[in-house]
C-alpha cells in the first residue's frame, strides 16, 4: 500500500537551507542509544552552524518502546512545525528518559503517561496544561507523527539512531561516535 502524501516532509531540520552535506537522523525517544547519540550530535550541529550542512531528525517508535509513541505526540503536539524547538524539547525528553522508560511505566496506565507527557511540556515551555494534552490527541499532531514512521520504512529502518549522509546509509558512525569521529567523516565531504 502507498503511503499517503503528508502535509510536509519527514523531520525537523536545522542548519543551512541549501546543503552540501545533509544528515538524517532516526531516533526514538525512548531509546538509551538515541539518547547517548544526542550530546553528540548536537556537538555536530555547533560544529558545523556555519557549513553548508543540515541535519533532519526523524521521530520514530520502536516495537518495544511502548511509552515513545505518546511521548513522541508530546513534542509533535509541542514543536509543531518549529525545529529549533523541538530539538531543545527533545534533549530536555532525553533529560527526562528514565522516567517514561519501560520499568518505570510497567504498572503505570496510559492516562497516567499522557499526564507525565504533559507535564514535560508544561516544565519544559510552561504552556497551558490542557491545550497541550488537546492538542496531543488532534488529527494533524498523529498525521505529523506518524509520517516519519512511515518514511523510515521507506528506507528500510528498523533500529535507533540509525544515519544517513546524503542519502548514503554505510555511515561508519554511531550513537558511540565522538565528534572527533564525526569531524573524521564530514570534515572530507565539506572541504
Amino acid at each position: 500500500m502507498a503511503i499517503p502524501i503528508p502535509n510536509r516532509a519527514s523531520g525537523f531540520t536545522v542548519g543551512h537551507f541549501e546543503a552540501d552535506v545533509k544528515i538524517d537522523v532516526f531516533i526514538d525517544l525512548q531509546c538509551p542509544h538515541s539518547r547517548q547519540l544526542w550530546p553528540n550530535l548536537m556537538a555536530v550541529r555547533e560544529q558545523y552552524k556555519d557549513a553548508r550542512l543540515n541535519i533532519t531528525v526523524h521521530i520514530i517508535t520502536l516495537s518495544n518502546h511502548r511509552q515513545a509513541w505518546d511521548v513522541s505526540l508530546g513534542l509533535f503536539a509541542l514543536a509543531q512545525n518549529n525545529a529549533l524547538t523541538a530539538f531543545d524539547f527533545i534533549g530536555f525528553l532525553f533529560s527526562k528518559q528514565e522516567l517514561f522508560y519501560n520499568q518505570p511505566f510497567l504498572k503505570k496506565t496510559h492516562a497516567d503517561l499522557q499526564n507525565l507527557v504533559t507535564d514535560f511540556a508544561v516544565e519544559f515551555a510552561d504552556v497551558n496544561r490542557e491545550e497541550h494534552r488537546l492538542k496531543t490527541q488532534e488529527h494533524d499532531v498523529y498525521i505529523a507523527a506518524r509520517t516519519p514512521i512511515r518514511f523510515a520504512a521507506t528506507r528500510a529502518v528498523w533500529a535507533t539512531p540509525t544515519l544517513f549522509i546524503n542519502n548514503a546509509d554505510d555511515v561508519p558512525l554511531d550513537h558511540r561516535s565522538t565528534l572527533r569521529d564525526w569531524r573524521t567523516v564530514l570534515d572530507p565531504l565539506l572541504n
